[in-house]
């Protein structure tokens, strides 16, 4: 089963709604979950650290 069509049909695929909008998400070499979401007026990132399960979350509005 395509993992692609439940991001699409969820709420992922609503911040994916205009050209230029990036979604990226990684594991890095020391285990930490990396998520990133870029729009034209918003940039979201979530970092998990392994050792501690600890979640730091950024978000930058862009102001017009």
């Amino acid at each position: 089963m395509s993992l692609l069509p439940q991001i699409f049909n969820s709420k992922l695929g609503k911040l994916l709604s205009s050209p230029g909008d990036k979604f990226s998400a990684e594991i890095t070499k020391t285990g930490r979950q990396v998520v990133k979401i870029t729009t034209d007026e918003i940039r979201r990132s979530a970092v998990r650290y392994p050792n501690t399960g600890t979640v730091v979350e950024t978000i930058v509005h862009k102001i017009k």
